[in-house]
């Protein structure tokens, strides 16, 4: 009787067994379906990481910029009266920065070319199709590049109430020379206004002319992600 039993028990589990087993077929079928799940929704994930991260960092450089004007203003006055190199007969341009800017950031690097910091041109900017804008990171005699210690670089126009090319522009690379140095992407312009701020360029526009900009040449972007409530939308020309 018990060798019955044990029998009908060897017989069970063995039916347990082929039950719950896979055949190579099937566990061949199954990673094939996972592999084509995965590279249908890799991409989006990917995508909506780099854009989450890309407003961060944007965010993150825009605060840096207004906490350090606001900073400079208090121990310089303000910057609209801020010597100017071409009419200063004690201040040069790296003098400039090292008084109202350089204080006030963690600077890790400074840069008098754009290669100093690592492009590979001195006309390293691309729009936000891809095409070169001629556009360069660092001016002769007019504006310099720095990078913090977060990896950000700044690239601030001179600005004073005499300047006679007066250059509002703030150039903001959030991976530095990292690509792809385009326009809407990891490249974004501010500038500084009359008022005394700093606001993203295109702020005065329009939102259908931001839009417009911002998928043609990617320049007014930065304007775009504030005013969709610093997110980056499905209309956003990624």
């Amino acid at each position: 009787m018990n060798n019955c039993l044990s029998r009908v028990s060897k017989c069970t589990q063995t039916m347990l067994n082929h039950k719950t087993a896979f055949t190579l077929a099937e566990v061949l079928i199954t990673l094939a379906i996972i592999g084509v799940v995965a590279a249908l929704t890799m991409p989006n994930l990917i995508a909506k990481y780099q854009k989450q991260e890309t407003v961060t960092r944007l965010k993150k450089a825009y605060s840096a910029l207004s906490q350090a004007l606001r900073m400079s203003e208090v121990d310089n006055g303000p910057y609209a009266y801020w010597e100017v190199p071409q009419y200063s007969r004690t201040l040069n341009l790296t003098e400039y920065y090292e008084k109202y800017w350089y204080p006030y950031f963690k600077v890790l690097k400074a840069c008098k070319t754009g290669q100093e910091c690592g492009y590979s041109s001195s006309q390293p900017i691309l729009d936000i199709g891809g095409n070169k804008t001629g556009h360069t990171i660092v001016v002769q005699d007019r504006r310099l590049a720095f990078i913090t210690a977060d990896g950000i670089l700044y690239s601030i126009s001179l600005y004073g109430g005499d300047e006679v090319r007066a250059d509002y522009s703030i150039y903001v690379d959030l991976n530095a020379s990292k690509g792809p140095n385009k326009y809407g992407r990891d490249l974004f312009i501010f500038e500084r206004t009359a008022s005394g701020a700093i606001k993203p360029t295109g702020y005065d526009k329009t939102l259908d002319e931001i839009s417009k900009d911002c998928s043609k040449s990617g320049t007014q972007c930065a304007a775009k992600i504030m005013n969709d409530g610093w997110q980056i939308k499905d209309d956003y020309p990624w």
